[in-house]
């Protein structure tokens, strides 16, 4: 009987993958990376509802009350608001809105702005409430004179709401 050979094939060697490696299968990567990216995305977004929150007024304290009214009242002077004005202001200070005609304070609105002198609150540094009156020592500036200087805010609350007043009757 002739004896048959087989023939059989010599082994090859198969490498096995590394993971994470240079030649580590794109699926396994490309996951890594969007779980990267979204985790990422979620930062940025808790960053900037935290920043939107202290800058809307997300501080319902007292003294968060009497910022948010200090950056209404100036929004307000910077928008050409009069309306705004009217209802954020009390005392002489209102009593100056409201003897004002809309053509009047729009004529005033233009040069003041065209001058750059209506004020930048750059930040509220301190509040004193005392009772339903309150102190707020502001830093500002203008577009005219960059230079910070301090500014005081005298403020009232009536029917709930702060208020900017001026007790000593000058107007902005």
């Amino acid at each position: 009987m002739a004896e048959r050979q087989r023939q059989v094939a010599p082994p090859q060697r198969i490498e096995a993958p590394q993971v994470g490696g240079p030649d580590a299968p794109g699926p396994k990567r490309s996951k890594r990376w969007v779980w990267a990216v979204g985790a990422a995305a979620v930062l940025v977004l808790a960053l900037i509802a935290t920043v939107v929150a202290l800058m809307t007024g997300g501080d319902n304290s007292p003294e968060g009350q009497v910022r948010t009214a200090i950056g209404e009242y100036t929004d307000a002077l910077r928008g050409g608001d009069l309306e705004a004005l009217r209802s954020s202001t009390c005392g002489q200070l209102n009593e100056f809105y409201q003897d004002l005609t809309t053509e009047e304070f729009n004529g005033v609105h233009q040069l003041s702005t065209e001058e750059g002198s209506l004020p930048i609150v750059a930040s509220v540094d301190a509040v004193r409430i005392t009772g339903d009156t309150a102190l707020a020592e502001a830093t500002v500036f203008t577009e005219s004179d960059p230079e910070q200087t301090a500014r005081t805010f005298d403020l009232e609350r009536t029917d709930g709401e702060w208020k900017v007043c001026d007790p000593t009757g000058t107007t902005p």
